[in-house]
């Protein structure tokens, strides 16, 4: 039998999916980010920091059962190892809307669940607004940008200055030169300005890298004394289950619907790292110079994905022990039983206590005008 074009499975499964995503990171936002916020960020920015990387490294935990259980796609890394309790700088190719998760998925890897929790990526700003997510980036120090220029460089600056002034342990950037996900049109955009600016168009589905943003980045990293310990390029590669990359088109905005009914037609996903000091790489100070560096490692990673079209994987890489691993089992669901627990007592508290449910009204208030004022320096 079926409900509309979907199987009555099929609906269990969005339920499952997509309402415990909504119901947990509602509660949760409710319940331990916002008294965090008042109990802790007054007092310390490293002490919130950490406690909210703890929080977000649990619950995007909790959810990789969505990618990898549910949906069965296993995760492939290979490459260098990424170090532990350092400031990274990783810039990636953005194939899709999933990448950032299958970073979670890589970091889970590294055997720190922690770490899960500690990147903060530069983000289009439309973000910011999305009730709960775009709101709970931000209480994490997500630097949101407005692809302007002329405002998005002095926001990037105070951004990036005020996480050096921290000096967090533990704090990953992950940032998509490319500015925007893999598209036909994107592609097609991509590719009209290199030839308007007399330079050769990507091979495959790669898109011409902007590397203002980053740039600025390497060059405050670098005159606040060498922040950012490694810069790592990251690339991502998706491949069905007769180990053919995906094309574009299958990886849209309707990724989202097959996710939550485990219909994602990806059976692995390829994540490749390669990690370089900071002094063998353009300290910023000339926008020229890393604009060529980072042309050579795009260059070099479209060689890398045509590989992996041809082979089915990236070959001739050191695989990672923990690579084709599944996420602890125990783990995972003692989360998802944690944050379940939580948000029904959240939902129960609201329902007979109006002194409570008050507060969660307030409490929204209080971060739709902090998302939305996006202060720099959060």
């Amino acid at each position: 039998a079926t409900v509309g074009d979907m199987t009555p499975y099929q609906w269990f499964n969005v339920v499952s999916s997509l309402g415990y995503v909504l119901f947990t990171a509602t509660t949760s936002t409710v319940t331990m980010l916002v008294p965090a916020i008042i109990l802790l960020r007054p007092v310390s920015a490293n002490l919130y920091a950490r406690c909210t990387s703890w929080i977000f490294a649990s619950w995007w935990t909790s959810c990789l059962f969505i990618t990898e259980r549910l949906n069965g796609v296993k995760v492939r890394v290979t490459g260098d190892a990424l170090p532990l309790n350092a400031p990274l700088l990783i810039m990636s190719n953005h194939k899709c809307n999933l990448d950032w998760m299958f970073l979670w998925s890589s970091a889970i890897r590294t055997g720190s669940m922690f770490h899960v929790g500690v990147f903060k990526a530069v983000a289009k700003s439309e973000i910011r607004v999305i009730p709960i997510f775009g709101w709970g980036c931000k209480l994490n120090g997500f630097a949101y940008v407005r692809r302007r220029w002329s405002s998005d460089a002095s926001h990037l600056t105070s951004w990036i200055q005020s996480q050096i002034r921290r000096r967090l342990d533990a704090n990953w950037t992950l940032i998509f030169p490319e500015g925007t996900r893999y598209t036909d049109r994107n592609k097609e955009r991509s590719d009209r300005s290199c030839a308007k600016d007399g330079l050769e168009p990507m091979a495959g589905e790669i898109l011409r890298p902007r590397t203002k943003g980053l740039a600025l980045l390497l060059r405050e990293s670098a005159r606040g004394g060498g922040y950012y310990r490694k810069i790592v390029d990251m690339t991502i590669q998706y491949t069905d289950a007769d180990g053919k990359p995906l094309k574009g088109a299958a990886l849209g905005t309707r990724c989202f619907g097959q996710l939550a009914k485990g219909k994602l037609p990806v059976a692995t996903c390829h994540v490749h790292f390669d990690v370089f000091s900071a002094k063998d790489v353009p300290s910023g100070e000339d926008e020229d110079e890393v604009e060529a560096w980072v042309w050579k490692r795009w260059r070099k990673k479209a060689d890398t994905l045509e590989q992996c079209a041809s082979a089915g994987q990236f070959e001739g890489v050191r695989e990672w022990s923990t690579s084709g691993t599944a996420v602890p089992f125990k783990t995972q669901t003692a989360l998802r039983c944690f944050f379940v627990l939580q948000g029904l007592c959240c939902v129960g508290a609201a329902c007979v206590s109006t002194a409570f449910f008050a507060y969660v009204a307030c409490a929204a208030v209080g971060l739709a005008v902090i998302a939305q004022t996006d202060p720099a320096w959060w």
